[in-house]
């Protein structure tokens, strides 16, 4: 009988032990489980993040507009080209853009736009509303309307062309503002004026930027189309003795 509960004890013990060491096994691997899932759901909420910040449009570098009557200031560089000519331009809605362009291309030569602090909209371009930007502006004869970014060194240069859109036969007040404020820089220099219009021909804009630059050398100017015709253009260059034969 006493053999017999020493027995009893003994396996008693042992299916107690077997049954512990299995709990204990169990609790680990639920455990390491647990952790991988974890795991796999940081990371997957890691790449969403970044999918989602590349996707987002506030993290998107922002398109610069084409049209000239962007605020942002003309890049220094651009009146650094080859020779000593430069076509500086101020241009509403792109027909002056396209002249100077062309006069850039075929002659080498360095381009410098006019670019308003203030950009013009289409309805400061309204003719037809006595209350837009252009109207109160020509109103005004005192309006000079501030120009973006710095001037440029007109050192380098012997020949510069100014071109503009014809305003109420008259060359834009931003345009009067940057040959008032180069008066001096452009004593002594070729200038040469060109613009843009429907019907009217250049007139006397040229005689009155002229005026506030009496000291440099004018020339005759000539008034271009609202289409670009590229061959008038180069003919008109060749007019001026400025390609070669």
């Amino acid at each position: 009988m006493k053999r017999m509960k020493t027995f009893l004890a003994v396996l008693f013990s042992a299916a107690l032990l077997v049954t512990m060491t299995a709990c204990s096994g169990g609790t680990d691997t639920q455990d390491s489980s647990s952790s991988t899932s974890s795991s796999s759901s940081a990371a997957e909420t890691e790449s969403r993040s970044t999918s989602e910040t590349a996707q987002s449009p506030e993290a998107s570098e922002p398109s610069q507009p084409a049209d000239s009557s962007s605020s942002e200031a003309p890049s220094q560089d651009n009146t650094e080209a080859e020779g000593g000519t430069l076509v500086v331009y101020f241009s509403a809605t792109g027909n002056t853009e396209a002249v100077a362009q062309t006069i850039s291309d075929t002659l080498g030569a360095a381009l410098y736009e006019i670019v308003p602090a203030e950009p013009y909209t289409d309805a400061d371009l309204n003719w037809n509303d006595p209350d837009s930007r252009v109207n109160a502006e020509h109103a005004d004869s005192t309006v000079r309307p501030a120009i973006a970014g710095d001037l440029p060194d007109l050192s380098g240069y012997d020949t510069v062309f100014i071109g503009y859109p014809l305003w109420w036969r008259e060359a834009p007040p931003i345009v009067w503002n940057f040959v008032e404020q180069e008066s001096e820089a452009l004593a002594g220099k070729t200038l040469i004026p060109f613009c843009t219009s429907m019907s009217d021909g250049i007139g006397s804009s040229g005689d009155t930027l002229a005026a506030m630059a009496p000291d440099a050398e004018w020339q005759p100017g000539g008034r271009f189309g609202e289409s670009l015709n590229a061959a008038a253009v180069e003919s008109w260059l060749s007019d001026l003795g400025l390609l070669a034969d």
